[in-house]
């Protein structure tokens, strides 16, 4: 396969079919689990197997700088917690020089698969491959849905031996939603959304996906998603659709990037109580009580970690659950990383998708071709959608890290290829008025003492 492709697979592949919480433990760098497996795999296929000359986030200058600092900001949160600190019921140790390494260590791993895909992607081309990648993921992931959905999610029991979460959350609406090798249908369901939005972007950019015809796959898709039984998914899933569907391609990427916005703010927000607890507890009642309840639940705790946090508002407090107060539950993938590694760390982890759907938009108003327009278009609103996931859910994985590298390359390979555009067209014009001015020397004219053709 290609670089692209394999990496693609290695990432993806990983994620839908290995075991979750297994790992093996390792002094110092983090444990191998099915994410860092495949980050190392791919690392190894692209620089040795492939020779892939690795350029560090080439042509994305802000991209690299907020990677930098994601590798570096470990160490001031090492430093600025090396005192033990009471969560509630238990004392937890401060953060030792040792653990600058393994927290880098954990840092790095994290970002290989954006890097990955920020290195990997050199036209618009191979974007279109990347969502006709997902699209396939997605068709080889639906069998495995069904037969959960109709049998209860047993396939990670039966090949695996063990169920890697409450059996009780996957049941919902009278049936059970899929957890196939996911860890929980929460994240399935996030999967699909990927899928649908892929299909569907596909096929507004009249791109083949595969060989039934394209609106035949959005039906299945939305069928897939539907199955997947997540209202939060639901709400995305739909409203990423419509979005596509109905809105013209700069008001649909203008609506991506206020979305976006909207996440990447939400702690300064929160912070300022400026979120509308009591009208999304609203819009939670129309599905049941159950939502509301499960809503309410998370706004609680998220308040208790969002003060906790505030303690620390810089560099955060560190792993060995330092961030944690005992007895609350940390849902949001925002929050982790807020408290973790304080607002410095959240700018890193949430400003590297701000930052693509940032760049998708600006290079959506400037392109004058409709394919390539569109196919930014979707990767923002993919991104974007992902994003708000981040608030109640923590499904930002590896392949979702790889997405944003992907997104960040399709803009980094574009600004490069009109650089290069621009120095043929003024090299062009030097080597005509060279040849010019050698042909006939009556070529330029005196006036005013400036020269002029």
């Amino acid at each position: 396969m290609s670089a692209l492709t394999a990496t693609f697979w290695t990432i993806f592949g990983a994620y839908m079919f290995l075991p979750m919480k297994v790992s093996y433990v390792l002094p110092l760098i983090p444990n191998i689990d099915k994410q860092n497996v495949a980050a190392y795999c791919a690392l190894f296929g692209c620089l040795v197997i492939k020779k892939i000359k690795f350029r560090f986030v080439a042509g994305a200058p802000g991209a690299r700088l907020l990677v930098l600092i994601g590798l570096s900001v470990s160490t001031f949160t090492v430093l600025t917690n090396s005192e033990p600190v009471f969560t509630g019921m238990t004392v937890k140790p401060g953060l030792s020089p040792k653990d600058i390494i393994s927290m880098t260590f954990q840092m790095t791993f994290a970002f290989t698969p954006f890097v990955l895909g920020a290195l990997l992607i050199k036209s618009i081309d191979d974007g279109i491959k990347v969502l006709r990648l997902i699209a396939i993921a997605g068709l080889i992931y639906s069998p495995f849905l069904v037969i959960e959905v109709l049998l209860s999610p047993q396939l990670h029991t039966w090949v695996y031996g063990f169920f890697p979460h409450s059996f009780g959350q996957q049941i919902r609406f009278g049936g059970f939603r899929p957890v196939v090798f996911m860890g929980h249908g929460l994240v399935v369901a996030n999967f699909s959304v990927a899928v649908l939005i892929a299909i569907a972007g596909l096929w507004k950019a009249k791109q083949k996906i595969f060989i039934f015809p394209n609106i035949v796959l959005v039906f299945y898709a939305l069928f897939l998603l539907l199955i997947c039984k997540s209202v939060g998914a639901w709400l995305l899933g739909f409203l990423g659709f419509a979005i596509l569907l109905f809105l013209p391609i700069r008001l649909a990427t203008l609506t991506a990037f206020s979305l976006a916005s909207a996440v990447f703010l939400y702690p300064l927000l929160s912070i300022a109580n400026l979120i509308p607890h009591d009208a999304l507890l609203d819009l939670a009642a129309k599905f049941g009580p159950d939502k509301v309840g499960s809503l309410a639940f998370r706004f609680e705790h998220e308040e208790a970690l969002l003060a906790h946090g505030q303690e620390k508002l810089l560099f955060g407090w560190g792993g060995w659950d330092r961030n944690r107060i005992d007895g609350a539950v940390t849902d949001g993938f925002w929050i982790i990383k807020f408290t973790q590694f304080g607002l410095l760390g959240y700018l890193v982890f949430l400003g590297l998708p701000m930052l693509a759907v940032k760049n998708l938009r600006k290079a959506v108003n400037s392109s004058r071709n409709d394919i390539e327009a569109r196919i930014y278009c979707v990767f923002a609103l993919l991104i974007a959608l992902i994003m708000v996931d981040q608030i109640p859910n923590a499904s930002q994985q590896n392949w979702v890290y790889f997405l944003y590298g992907v997104a960040t390359g399709l803009v980094a390979s574009r600004r490069n290829e009109m650089d290069m555009k621009r120095k043929r067209s003024a090299n062009n014009t030097l080597a005509c008025a060279s040849n010019y001015d050698r042909r006939s020397n009556k070529g330029f004219v005196q006036v005013n003492g400036e020269s002029n053709v």
